[in-house]
């Protein structure tokens, strides 16, 4: 067989033709092909649109026709403007310690796309990834950003929309911590400036130019409220970013933040004050009380020191001094000085008391000297009536000026003692009178000049 048709062929003839069945297997792959390409680029109503505008919106962006790398004024050399605007839903976690704050912010951005121009009937809003993915966008981000999350829940919070006339909303819900530099040494009264930035990261400002929205480009939720400041006011402007590669264009929303002292007032200036009065209840006492007034005196001190110690660790270490440091330290010298103040009247007023005590100690002593003294003597005395008489006369003449004294001057001794120990006990009473008046002076004189400084001149 093979031989015939080998002859056939060198003799010129034409091969046999297939079997039919090979054609007919051919067009059935040929249809299906063209069926499955056909739904997959033009699918029909049938398939899921529910206008024409979508499968037209399918066309101008695949690949082929729409090049999502090419900025939309590339055809006139000029930089795309893109209007930006901010909405933030929520600012929260103003942390001094870490110097940052948190925000939910819906990022919205507008610019032209003369690529879609007049080739919609109506305004489409989607959030399909694929969409976005295959629109050119800004590639913006937070330079002074430390972290930040897109909001999923519950689906991806973006949204796209595209009017007829190729203008497009881009809109992002994101949650951003960003760094604010905070000067505290004003403290809990302090006024903050923080910063919100927002700059082109690959487009340089030849091809991306952002501007930020005529309309209030900075909008704040009407219920927001923040736990420890108030908005006084937010301002926008325009900065500039320079690097090796070029300048890149930026803007900048600044926030105007008053601390609200109230808080402050009750859990740190209130409490510290009242253990300043507290220690001002020693003047109150008795001189003699001596083991009240120290125990009042150092747990005073003790818990204006923890006081201290406790706002200290809630708060950075800084280099300068802060308000809330100056009143606390001011708190804390109050409260020591009105124990300096006991150990003088104490002082005072026992002085010669303890004079007093020693005295009678050494007439004590001496008088239990001389008692060994005549025991020695009349220990030592023979039976002869001459040498007793003569020794007796030795130890009398011996102890006399030690036994018995003479009478004025011990009178005298007796009242003088007495009374300049009432004389001193009366100048220290009138140390704690006058500290009654003139602590309390001095510490509403110290608060008048620290709130007018603070409040007024700061």
């Amino acid at each position: 067989m093979s031989g015939c048709l080998l002859g056939r062929e060198r003799a010129g003839w034409p091969p046999p033709p297939p079997p039919p069945t090979s054609y007919f297997i051919q067009a059935v792959f040929l249809l299906s092909w063209f069926v499955v390409v056909s739904s997959l680029r033009t699918p029909s109503r049938s398939h899921g649109y529910a206008s024409p505008d979508l499968r037209q919106l399918d066309l101008l962006l695949h690949p082929s026709v729409y090049d999502r790398r090419q900025i939309p004024t590339a055809d006139t050399g000029e930089a795309t403007r893109v209007d930006i605007e901010f909405y933030i839903r929520s600012f929260s976690s103003v942390n001094p310690k870490h110097m940052d704050y948190s925000v939910d912010l819906s990022l919205r951005q507008r610019w032209s796309e003369a690529r879609l121009n007049n080739t919609l009937r109506k305004p489409i809003d989607t959030h399909d990834p694929m969409v976005v993915k295959l629109l050119w966008k800004p590639e913006v981000y937070f330079p002074n950003a430390k972290h930040g999350d897109f909001q999923y829940v519950t689906v991806p919070n973006v949204l796209v929309r595209i009017q007829p006339n190729g203008a497009i909303l881009y809109i992002l819900r994101m949650k951003l911590t960003f760094s604010c530099v905070m000067d505290l040494s004003t403290f809990p009264m302090d006024h903050q400036t923080c910063y919100m930035e927002v700059a082109s990261f690959v487009k340089t400002t030849r091809e991306l130019h952002l501007s930020w929205y005529h309309d209030k480009p900075v909008k704040l939720y009407r219920q927001l409220h923040l736990l420890q400041f108030d908005v006084q006011f937010v301002t926008a402007t325009n900065c500039s970013h320079s690097f090796l590669a070029g300048n890149y264009s930026c803007l900048q929303a600044v926030f105007h933040l008053q601390r609200n002292v109230g808080y402050h007032l009750v859990q740190s200036y209130l409490p510290s004050s009242l253990i300043v009065v507290v220690s001002w209840i020693s003047f109150w006492l008795d001189a003699d009380a001596v083991a009240s007034r120290v125990i009042l005196g150092v747990t005073t001190l003790f818990t204006v020191c923890s006081e201290s110690a406790a706002f200290g660790n809630k708060l950075p270490n800084v280099s300068y001094v802060k308000a809330l440091d100056v009143w606390m330290g001011a708190c804390t010298v109050f409260v020591f000085l009105a124990m300096v103040e006991f150990t003088i009247v104490n002082y005072i007023g026992r002085r010669r008391r303890r004079l007093l005590f020693r005295s009678a100690a050494a007439d004590d002593q001496t008088k239990l000297v001389a008692q060994e003294r005549r025991e020695s003597i009349c220990s030592t005395t023979v039976g002869t009536p001459e040498m007793a008489g003569s020794t007796a006369g030795k130890g009398d003449r011996a102890t006399i000026p030690s036994d018995n004294p003479n009478t004025e001057e011990s009178a005298a001794a007796n009242i003088e003692i007495p009374l300049a120990w009432l004389r001193e006990a009366e100048r220290a009473k009138k140390i704690d009178r006058n500290s009654r008046v003139i602590f309390p002076l001095l510490f509403l004189a110290f608060n008048l000049g620290y709130w007018i400084y603070y409040q007024v001149l700061c």
